[in-house]
């Protein structure tokens, strides 16, 4: 048997290779999305609250000398590993949907679909809310401040220390 330009190769494919194809777009999706997480949404910030005077004392906030070492902190934020387990329970829970109910291939591919779409905005939504926290992140003074967790899509990590004691 001889293929004509004319004819389709379409019978010739794995049954079901549409919806692997999908699946395979799916993890992709997932992994580039956890990817741009990890990596592009990491920001921090650092000040100290006072300062040194030129005869070696400290100064508060305000600019009053003080005998109380000023402290010192920093803020990271990264994206939260709840994130992180929610991409994978989209994947899991789309292709144990497909199993269930996909009764057709275009029924599978439409869920395949949707939960990329998914990813895709909750990873959105994960980088406006993790860049809005660390822009919105003042600190005045290291021993009295608070911040607006922006729980469950980004996590802070909080250190202080006297000043000169990390630096």
């Amino acid at each position: 048997m001889t293929i004509t330009r004319n004819e389709t190769r379409d019978d010739t494919l794995l049954p079901g290779a549409a919806v692997i194809v999908g699946i395979r777009s799916l993890l992709i999706w997932a992994v580039v999305a956890g990817t741009m997480l990890a990596v592009f949404l990491r920001g921090s910030m650092s000040s100290c609250s006072g300062g040194v005077t030129g005869s070696g004392g400290f100064l508060d906030a305000d600019g009053q000398p003080t005998d109380v070492t000023p402290m010192c902190g920093s803020i990271t934020v990264s994206a939260s590993p709840l994130v992180y387990a929610a991409i994978a329970l989209i994947v899991l829970a789309s292709l144990t949907r497909i199993l269930g109910r996909a009764d057709t291939v275009d029924a599978a591919l439409r869920i395949i679909n949707n939960a990329r779409m998914v990813i895709v905005v909750l990873t959105l939504v994960t980088f406006v809310v993790g860049y809005w926290a660390i822009m919105t992140a003042r600190v005045d003074d290291w021993s009295n401040y608070s911040l607006l967790y922006p729980f469950p899509f980004a996590t802070f990590d909080i250190s202080t220390h006297p000043m000169g004691a990390n630096g």
